[in-house]
């Protein structure tokens, strides 16, 4: 956050996740209090499963709605004003040239209220890096593509108390990521077997490759809605899920699946 009283957010403030078009809202997360702390601090957003892929017990400041996986390739993610008089007021636009909509928002945090053009890339979402802004806690935005870069390692993320949540990999069988393990998922490991590969083709422990480790996690989990692959923050339904960390003038993003 920007300045100290940016704390105040209860029933004053929500995030909002658009498509590549800049069209059909969906709300994440709508403010119904306010933080602690707030000039240099974070606010930590998150879904319910996030707390699978922390490395210490999760304490988050809010928990949100996943966002659609359809939107992870390009869009939008808003801090917006409840009321239409305070519009958006950071905007973080991703997709590069697949992300078509408008980049402008208010001139309280970029001075001339265009947020573009947008980071270049999707939203990460298969690794354990997060997509950073690159600024000091007070600085304004610039625009999209030059304020952000992805973490080099595995992302950190902190609640408004400083507490720091480090992503850590987790094993999934979910090779089709359609968030269950059944027989379509045994079918893509026997198509793998004895090769390199990641994910969708049936490897379920990250190691690079296809074996008989992978086909025991499958058994493990068969049957079951397992957690998302290589580390997440969030989501649920036929949704992925964005950690994600967000204020005024500083927002962290990372999206698994």
């Amino acid at each position: 956050m920007r300045s100290a009283d940016q704390h105040f957010i209860g029933n004053q403030s929500e995030i909002n996740v658009y498509d590549a078009t800049g069209s059909n809202s969906v709300k994440l997360v709508d403010f119904t209090t306010n933080v602690t702390s707030g000039a240099g601090k974070r606010i930590l957003i998150t879904t319910h499963n996030f707390a699978n892929y922390t490395d210490t017990p999760l304490v988050p400041d809010f928990t949100m709605n996943p966002i659609p996986v359809s939107y992870l390739e390009a869009g939008q993610i808003s801090f917006e004003g409840d009321l239409a008089f305070f519009g958006k007021l950071w905007n973080l636009n991703y997709g590069g040239a697949s992300y078509t909509g408008t980049t402008t928002g208010t001139t309280w945090n970029d001075g001339d209220s265009n947020f573009g053009p947008p980071f270049s890339e999707p939203l990460p979402s298969s690794s354990l890096r997060a997509l950073l802004f690159q600024g000091a806690a007070a600085a304004l935005s610039t625009t999209n593509l030059a304020d952000y870069a992805l973490t080099l390692g595995a992302a950190t993320f902190f609640n408004n108390a400083d507490t720091p949540f480090t992503l850590v990999a987790t094993d999934s069988a979910d090779f089709d990521e359609d968030l269950d393990v059944d027989g379509t998922e045994l079918l893509t490991w026997q198509e793998g077997f004895g090769a390199a590969g990641g994910l969708a083709q049936g490897d379920a422990n990250n190691s690079g490759f296809v074996d008989a480790f992978d086909l025991a996690i499958w058994q493990s989990q068969y049957g079951s809605s397992p957690p998302l692959t290589a580390v997440a923050s969030v989501p649920e339904p036929s949704v992925l899920l964005l950690g994600l960390i967000a204020s005024f003038g500083m927002l962290v993003v990372r999206v698994w699946k």
